[in-house]
């Protein structure tokens, strides 16, 4: 079974990648309410990540997540004392995190505010101390090209002195080792919803362009009810190259981690957690 986040997972020959909460691309099939469903009982988060990004934002008064998905980072970040922003693109996934708000304490619904948007070329009506991009959503953008125009938004939405934080599954060991060319994990994840049981399953296999992977989750619920299926299409990226794309776009990394329980960032370690500042 692989681990992901808004942004799905994939398979390879010595790392197990982690489910991604995305940013869906262009020219897919909608997720439709149910799918919307289905997909956040699936992809509920790495253990440590939310501890990480709380302890990122303690004391910071505005902060934007970007593909905010279902709104289980942003919820779980929003407090009375800050403004919180979150983007997504998936207008299903974003009617579930505006539900979400709805629970909350009055106070906090009134400071935290979701939008539809592409990370690629945003742009909000302020500035934040915090942007925060988790759950292996860089993966979604699918060329050097468009994770260069996300820095860029990312950058010109951050106040002076503001920090831009990510983490994605580390693929550093995987790119030199080599992907296996297809990976069926069979059942991984078996829930209830809808008044059924529903088995998940998923199956990865390698893309035809470098670096690509494409995921197959399938949700088969028991009884007469057809079977749902969605497909995800990520590029992985290099370390060596996510922090070129970093200085490129005027930023300066302040640190980097293998694992949300503080551990170095080495080629085999399972993640890579970055926080950045904007350069002088």
């Amino acid at each position: 079974m692989l681990e992901i986040a808004g942004a799905l997972t994939f398979a390879l020959a010595t790392v197990a990648p982690p489910r991604a909460m995305l940013h869906r691309p262009a020219r897919r099939r909608p997720l439709d309410s149910l799918d919307a469903n289905l997909y956040a009982l699936t992809h509920r988060g790495n253990p440590g990540d939310v501890e990480h990004y709380a302890r990122l934002c303690q004391g910071a008064k505005s902060v934007l997540e970007l593909g905010s998905g279902y709104g289980r980072l942003s919820c779980a970040l929003s407090s009375a004392e800050r403004v919180l922003w979150g983007l997504e693109l998936e207008r299903s996934l974003l009617k579930l995190g505006r539900d979400a708000v709805a629970e909350l304490p009055a106070r906090q619904r009134r400071l935290l505010t979701l939008v539809q948007g592409d990370m690629r070329t945003f742009a909000l009506p302020r500035r934040f101390e915090r942007v925060l991009l988790p759950y292996n959503a860089l993966y979604c953008l699918r060329s050097l090209r468009d994770v260069e125009r996300c820095l860029r938004a990312v950058r010109a939405a951050l106040e002076p002195g503001g920090l831009f934080a990510f983490d994605v599954w580390n693929t550093d060991r995987a790119h030199v080792e080599g992907l296996s060319p297809e990976h069926d994990d069979g059942e991984f994840l078996r829930f209830d919803y809808g008044g059924r049981t529903w088995s998940v399953s998923e199956r990865c296999r390698r893309g035809r362009a470098p670096q690509r992977l494409d995921v197959t989750y399938t949700y088969l619920p028991n009884g007469s009810a057809r079977a749902r299926s969605q497909v995800v299409r990520q590029r992985y990226y290099r370390s060596a190259e996510l922090f070129k794309l970093l200085a490129d776009c005027g930023f300066t990394t302040q640190s980097k981690l293998g694992s949300f329980s503080g551990s170095r960032f080495s080629e085999r370690a399972p993640r890579l957690i970055v926080v950045a500042a904007t350069a002088p």
